[in-house]
């Protein structure tokens, strides 16, 4: 007999959303574990990044965003994350409370309580998987886009 725990109930969904949104698009999706996935998105110049998002503790604790490499499958390089503007933070990080590594050591906002994302009015609404992913497609290909880090 197999137990499920509830956060199970609820993050497999979520997942399963952000896979069918990334066929819809033509991202890259790979399932890298029950609570962990990869996503490939383009940027405006045809820049692609690879993120890979941890989503254990979801959706108590927002999901961790980092940039991968590829190609070394090293991951929050800084030639691996584009050139800062909007929320995309000078340190690599992705800025915003549905990011957990915004809010960790080393990350631009240590202040904000991972507990209480949701919360936090810089969230914008953004309180899903499928939200967070299409947000960070939509800044990656806006105007303001100015490529990698170098």
């Amino acid at each position: 007999m197999t137990v499920t725990a509830v956060d199970d109930l609820i993050i497999e969904p979520q997942i399963e959303n952000v896979a069918q949104i990334a066929q819809c698009h033509g991202w890259l999706f790979e399932r890298v574990s029950e609570r962990c996935f990869r996503l490939s998105l383009s940027a405006r110049n045809g820049d692609v990044y690879q993120l890979e998002v941890e989503c254990d503790g979801f959706p108590v604790q927002p999901p961790a965003f980092h940039w991968r490499n590829p190609r070394t499958g090293d991951l929050d390089l800084p030639v691996d994350a584009p050139k800062p503007f909007g929320f995309f933070h000078g340190s690599g990080r992705i800025c915003a409370p549905w990011n957990r590594l915004a809010s960790l050591p080393g990350g631009p906002h240590t202040e904000w309580v991972r507990s209480r994302w949701r919360e936090q009015a810089e969230t914008g609404g953004t309180t899903t998987l499928a939200a967070m992913a299409l947000r960070i497609h939509r800044e990656l290909r806006s105007d303001q886009y100015q490529g990698r880090c170098s």
